[in-house]
């Protein structure tokens, strides 16, 4: 007797997390508007619903010709079926938009604009997976707390931040155990001056590369380089521990 799989749905917390201003192109916003919307009772698009939807909820200029044109197209690699209610998604469409989301991304944070760097750094911290988050960050005082804070107070993820020097150490130190008492569970370590360079966040699976130090995003130009490369990220995990196990606690 032949069966069939079911195709299961994406999870919406991970659909949310990404920021579809990303996507390259109307193809990819379009499979992320119809994995979105389809429920058990609708499962079916049409060109000019998506398009509303881009404009109307998500701020991206789409007009129901690009998307017909580029879901037209999309049928013809098995990403969706064209029906008469419109377009369905398929498994092999679910597997494109996963990979679009899951790429290597870059993002630029322009100088001068600290409040738009929180928003992009919000989007970095709405994406980590797991339980455990390794911060390395060669400079950090009580702005960097300031930022765990804003973004991890409901989360009961743990957060170690490696460090070689800490700004104004008996306030930090004040501040830190202050946000421990209200259940951000963060632990600081330092370690000697001239070791730790690179500035970098890490989840349980990804990697992401920053420019400048927490307590400095939006001041001057920047970039956050999210890396999906696993080796990159099991070397980067090693080091981190080892050097982690040797360091002193702030």
């Amino acid at each position: 007797m032949k069966t069939t799989s079911i195709m299961k749905k994406i999870p919406k917390k991970e659909l949310e997390s990404f920021d579809v201003h990303f996507f390259p192109n109307v193809l990819s916003v379009s499979l992320w508007i119809m994995e979105y919307l389809s429920n058990d009772i609708a499962k079916c698009f049409g060109s000019t619903e998506i398009a509303r939807y881009a404009v109307d909820e998500l701020g991206i200029s789409m007009s129901k010709q690009s998307v017909q044109s580029a879901l037209t197209k999309a049928t013809k690699k098995g990403f969706c079926h064209k029906e008469k209610r419109g377009f369905k998604l398929m498994r092999s469409g679910q597997e494109e938009l996963l990979k679009q989301m899951r790429r290597d991304r870059v993002v630029l944070l322009k100088p001068g604009k600290p409040f738009s760097a929180g928003v992009e750094i919000g989007n970095v911290f709405s994406q980590l997976a797991g339980k455990n988050i390794r911060i390395n960050d060669s400079y950090v005082d009580e702005k960097t707390l300031d930022v765990i804070h804003k973004y991890f107070l409901d989360t009961e993820l743990s957060i170690r931040i490696l460090t070689s020097n800490v700004n104004n150490e008996t306030r930090f130190k004040n501040s830190l155990e202050k946000m421990k008492f209200e259940g951000i569970n963060t632990e600081v370590r330092k370690m000697k001056k001239g070791i730790i360079h690179d500035r970098y966040l890490m989840d349980d699976k990804h990697f992401w590369l920053c420019g400048n130090s927490l307590n400095n995003l939006g001041k001057k130009e920047s970039f956050i380089v999210k890396l999906s490369n696993n080796e990159i990220h099991q070397n980067m995990l090693q080091t981190f521990d080892s050097r982690w196990q040797s360091a002193v606690v702030v």
